[in-house]
C-alpha cells in the first residue's frame, strides 16, 4: 500500500505531465492557427521573428550583414540592396535598444557560423554609446540559438526552455493584428523578407517623448568595444563600413546646439577604428536630411531610407576594391613576417 508520500509525489508527477501535457497542446493549437510567438531568445519581437525567419530560409549565406541597433533595423531597403548590387546573400540582423557591445556579440556569433561573410554595415546613433556595463552584452544564448538554427530542433522544444505562458497568451491575442499592420505603425511586426523594417509613420502617431529623444553621456567602454569589434573583422578579413545615422535637426539643435558633443563623438568613434580596415561615414553630414525626413528623434522615413540605401550601397561598391587591396596588403605582410621569422630561426 503507497504511503501518503509516494501518493503527493505520484500525484504531483501526474500533475506535472498533464501540465506540461496541456502547455504543448496549446502551443500546438496556436501554432495551427498562427498565433504562435517565436520562442523567446532575447525576448525582442524582431530579434526572435527574425531568428525564425532565418531559421526557415534556405539555404542561408549572408555575405553581407547588417547589424546594429534600431537605426539599422529601420535603416535599409533591401530591394535597393538586392537591385543594386544583385545579391540575395544578406540579411539585416538589426535590433531595437542595442548597444555597441551587444551588437559586436551578435556579430562575433553570427560571423563565427557564416565564415563566407565579406562585409559588414553598421548604422549607429549616438545612444548606442550610453552604456556598455560589464555582463549586458550577451543577450541571448548562442549555444541555444545553434540547436534552433542550424540543428533544426523542434520549435516546440525552446518554447518549453523559454518558458512564457503569460507573454505567450498575451502575443496569440496580439499577433494577428500586428502582423496585419503596415509599416505606417510602430506596432507592426511585419518583417520583411530580409529582416528589416520600412516605417513611414506619421509624426502625429508618435509619441512625443520619442518625437524628442534623449542624449545622454557616452561611455568610454562603448568606444573600446567597437575597436575590438573592428580588430575582430579585420582579422577575419571581413570589412566594415560604420555609418553615424543621420538624426533629426530639431533633435540635435536641443540637445547639442553648439556640435561639440556629436563631434566629440564622432572623434571618438575616428581613434576606434584607427589602425583597421574599417571605414567610417558621418551620414548626418552627408546627406543632410530635412526635418521632415524623419518620424522621430533617430529614424528616416521610409522615402528617405531609400535615399540613405542608395548611398550606402555606393560606399559598398567603392569599398569593395579597397578591401580587397586592403586585405591582399595584410596577407602579403603576414607573409613577409613568418618568412623573417624562418629566417631568423635558421
Amino acid at each position: 500500500m503507497a504511503t501518503p508520500s509516494l501518493r503527493f509525489l505520484l500525484l504531483f508527477a501526474v500533475a506535472a505531465v498533464a501540465t506540461a501535457a496541456s502547455y504543448a497542446g496549446g502551443l500546438v493549437a496556436l501554432d495551427l492557427a498562427g498565433r504562435l510567438k517565436a520562442p523567446s531568445f532575447a525576448n525582442r519581437w524582431e530579434f526572435d521573428e527574425k531568428m525564425r525567419l532565418l531559421r526557415e530560409r534556405e539555404p542561408t549565406r549572408l555575405e553581407l550583414v547588417f547589424a546594429g541597433s534600431s537605426t539599422t533595423f529601420y535603416g535599409v531597403d533591401p530591394a535597393i540592396v538586392e537591385g543594386e548590387l544583385g545579391t540575395r546573400d544578406f540579411f539585416n540582423l538589426g535590433v531595437n535598444g542595442l548597444k555597441i557591445d551587444q551588437t559586436a556579440f551578435l556579430l562575433r556569433t553570427f560571423l563565427g557560423w557564416h565564415p563566407e561573410t565579406r562585409q559588414v554595415v553598421t548604422l549607429s546613433t549616438a545612444i548606442d554609446f550610453e552604456a556598455c556595463p560589464p555582463g549586458q552584452s550577451r543577450f541571448f544564448n548562442p549555444q541555444n540559438l545553434r540547436r534552433y538554427l542550424f540543428d533544426k530542433q523542434p520549435e516546440l522544444l525552446f518554447h518549453f526552455r523559454y518558458f512564457d505562458p503569460v507573454g505567450t497568451l498575451r502575443m496569440a491575442v496580439a499577433l494577428p493584428r500586428r502582423r496585419a499592420l503596415d509599416w505606417n505603425n510602430l506596432d507592426s511586426m511585419k518583417l520583411g523578407p530580409y529582416g528589416g523594417q520600412l516605417l513611414d509613420v506619421p509624426r502625429s502617431a508618435v509619441p512625443p517623448r520619442v518625437v524628442r529623444g534623449v542624449l545622454g553621456g557616452f561611455d568610454p567602454r562603448c568606444y573600446r568595444q567597437l575597436a575590438e569589434l573592428a580588430r575582430f573583422l579585420d582579422r577575419a578579413g571581413v570589412g566594415y563600413l560604420f555609418a553615424l545615422a543621420p538624426m533629426r535637426p530639431g533633435y540635435l539643435a536641443e540637445y547639442d546646439p553648439s556640435g561639440e558633443r556629436i563631434a566629440a563623438h564622432v572623434e571618438n568613434i575616428r581613434r576606434a577604428l584607427a589602425g583597421t580596415g574599417a571605414r567610417f561615414v558621418d551620414l548626418d553630414k552627408e546627406l543632410a536630411m530635412p526635418e521632415e525626413a524623419f518620424f522621430d528623434a533617430y529614424h528616416l522615413r521610409a522615402p528617405w531610407v531609400r535615399r540613405q540605401t542608395r548611398y550606402l550601397v555606393r560606399l559598398l561598391r567603392e569599398g569593395d576594391s579597397e578591401h580587397d587591396t586592403f586585405i591582399a596588403g595584410r596577407r602579403a605582410a603576414a607573409g613577409a613576417t613568418r618568412l623573417a621569422e624562418r629566417n631568423t630561426a635558421n
